[in-house]
């Protein structure tokens, strides 16, 4: 029985690199599908963290 496999995801733009999370795949599952679902709770999370202000309460 194969185990599941975790990876570190890293963004890079230009020069800027950030962790994003990590990713982990069950035995079979693909990559593309997991990344493109990893994104999107990204986004989900930007657009919720942008629409309740900063962290000082400042919109």
């Amino acid at each position: 029985m194969a185990a599941a496999l975790t990876l570190p995801v890293h963004l890079t733009v230009g020069e800027h690199t950030v962790e994003v999370g990590e990713l982990t795949l069950a035995p079979g599952e693909e990559v593309r599908p997991a990344l493109a679902t990893l994104f999107r709770r990204a986004a989900e999370a930007f657009e919720t963290a942008e629409q309740e202000g900063g962290s000082d309460g400042t919109p």
